[in-house]
């Protein structure tokens, strides 16, 4: 078996169930070495077309697809000892991603080909779905954290909640020292930049903060709020409310979801077309 096949086998393995395929049940497995054996036909398929058209993997192409590989390879799931074992050591896995990176390649140069979308489709788009065209309200915000536990001094229940509320009351007598107090006392990395957490919208934050952020009027500080990471603060210092996308963004926005779209189903089926016969579908150069 060549290396890009094992390679073929664990990615396909992985896409599927989640797991290499060495861990696959015996049912499982009955299921699988189908689908596995029409993919490497496939990928055959696909690679002898790149080569007819005289694609090439660079070097340089080649080192980038290794070290994205080792970026996005799940070491929970899947070991590099595991892949080594298995063939894909240094020199297996440069081997199978040549491969990979002529299918990309190819796959590419199909996609090149598809329709672009007119600027009628786009415009027609636009109108259909204006409503998802609307930027959320948002809440320009910092806070400080003072964490709570039993195990470190000064840091139990009661002895935060003393200090918080100690940095709470000067707040609310002059909230421009915020940036000051949250750089010398704050428990957050953001206490280097004065606890500035930036814009915020609906959602991003743990629910007890979310929902007193976007009760507080701009400029107010809140009351001393609990969460999973400990006590807070929180300061809103602007509000951008809601308000419809331009409209020069929003269609560029559009154009470029409906190329994607078609770049996606062109690819599906000249990949449809190839797997049915074999026979390599137009794709120039």
């Amino acid at each position: 078996m060549e290396k890009w096949q094992i390679f073929s086998r664990v990615k396909l393995s992985l896409a599927l169930y989640q797991t290499p395929p060495w861990l696959l049940s015996a049912e499982v497995l009955t299921q699988f070495e189908p689908r596995y054996a029409r993919q490497l036909r496939l990928e055959s398929r696909v690679v002898a077309q790149a080569q007819a058209l005289g694609l090439r993997a660079t070097e340089n192409e080649i080192r980038a697809a290794v070290a994205d590989l080792d970026q996005r390879l799940d070491h929970a799931v899947l070991q590099p000892r595991q892949l080594a074992e298995m063939g894909l050591d240094a020199r297996g896995l440069y081997q199978a991603m040549t491969h990979e990176v002529l299918l990309d390649k190819m796959l590419e140069q199909v996609a090149q080909q598809a329709p672009q979308p007119s600027g009628a489709e786009v415009a027609q788009w636009y109108a259909a779905h204006q409503d998802k065209f609307t930027r959320p309200e948002q809440r320009e915000c910092s806070h400080i954290l003072l964490t709570v536990d039993e195990e470190q001094p000064g840091c139990r229940p009661d002895q935060a909640a003393r200090r918080i509320g100690i940095l709470h009351r000067r707040l609310r007598r002059d909230a421009r020292d915020f940036a000051q107090l949250a750089l010398r006392h704050s428990e957050c990395p953001t206490a280097l930049d004065g606890g500035n957490l930036g814009w915020i919208g609906r959602g991003l934050l743990y629910e007890a903060l979310d929902n007193v952020l976007f009760s507080l009027p701009m400029g107010d500080i809140s009351d001393v709020v609990t969460s999973p990471m400990g006590l807070h603060i929180l300061y809103c210092r602007d509000i951008r409310p809601a308000a419809p996308i331009p409209a020069a963004e929003a269609m560029a926005a559009v154009e470029a979801r409906l190329r994607a779209e078609s770049r996606r189903l062109f690819q599906r089926r000249w990949l449809e077309t190839l797997a049915q016969d074999g026979r390599f579908p137009p794709a120039e150069r």
